[in-house]
This record gives C-alpha cells, structure tokens and sequence, in this order.
C-alpha cells in the first residue's frame, strides 16, 4: 500500500482529485485556501505551520497550547519527526458544508496548506 501512495504523491493523483476550496473562519474575518480533503489516512484536521501565522492574523486568533504533545504518523505509518503542540479553533465553511469550532493542528505537512479530516 505504502509504494501505491508513493506513487499516486509523484503523479499529483492527490492534487488532481482531492483539492478542494474551504473557508477559514472567526467572528468576523475569513481566509479562503485550497485545501487537500479526508482521504482516509488522516485521523486530524492540519494547517501548515508555515502558515498559521498569516491565517490568525487574519482571523485575530492565537494559538492554544496543546494539554499533551501529539505525534501524527506519515503515510508510511512511521512517526513523523516533530510533535504537534499547538492548535487553532475556528469555524470551517465548504460550498454549503459547515463545520463550527473546528480544531486544526499546526504542523509542518509539506506539500499542502491544510488538510481536512472528514466532516
């Protein structure tokens, strides 16, 4: 299985059918982005620590420290080399799907700016 995602990654299959558009939202600000959506590996919501930063400057959010570490794994089901100590809470707007307080782990996920779990 690991050789087949390894594969569907080098051929942007995820890229290709997976993005979706979703709106990030606080009480009166949003942050619109391109999102890869649930495919079945991912058991968190996730931004992109790359930016966080920019996404709760435009929401006037903080941060919230995590009460304990989290460790994801990679799609290989190795542990991934950082733990996740942050989140942010926000509300989550896609086409007429809405999700509120919605927590996202700030991690660093390489290719995308977030990816959602399922709904």
């Amino acid at each position: 299985m690991c050789s087949q995602i390894e594969v569907l990654l080098k051929e942007n299959y995820f890229k290709k059918l997976f993005l979706i558009n979703a709106s990030l939202i606080s009480q009166s600000n949003s942050f619109s982005l391109r999102s890869l959506i649930d495919s079945d590996f991912i058991i968190y919501t996730l931004i992109h620590d790359k930016l966080v930063d920019k996404v709760c400057q435009k929401l006037e959010i903080q941060f919230i420290l995590l009460a304990k570490e989290k460790l994801i794994r990679d799609y290989d089901e190795k542990l991934a080399r950082k733990t996740i100590t942050h989140k942010i809470l926000l509300n989550l707007t896609i086409e007429s799907h809405k999700k509120l307080t919605m927590s996202m782990l700030i991690a660093d996920i390489e290719h995308h700016k977030a990816i959602l779990s399922k709904l």
